[in-house]
């Protein structure tokens, strides 16, 4: 697995014992591509006017360590 340049952040919902039972807030989670190069996919993929696409890329999405600084 190679990692990319590409990122996102996702919302997953975080239990927070402060609120009580069953209570949660929202966070933000940093997550970066990494590509699987050694997959190599064998799909012919066209757009909407014929024209071939590149094929898909194989890989996962991975959460960042992020460290708060003090």
């Amino acid at each position: 697995m190679t990692p990319t340049s590409k990122l996102r952040f996702v919302e997953r919902g975080i239990l927070a014992p402060e609120y009580g039972d069953g209570w949660h807030k929202t966070g933000h989670t940093l997550q970066q591509w990494w590509e699987d190069r050694n997959i190599v996919l064998a799909v012919h993929v066209e757009d909407k006017d014929g024209s071939p696409l590149p094929p898909p890329m194989r890989g996962e999405w991975r959460d960042v360590p992020v460290e708060k600084e003090a």
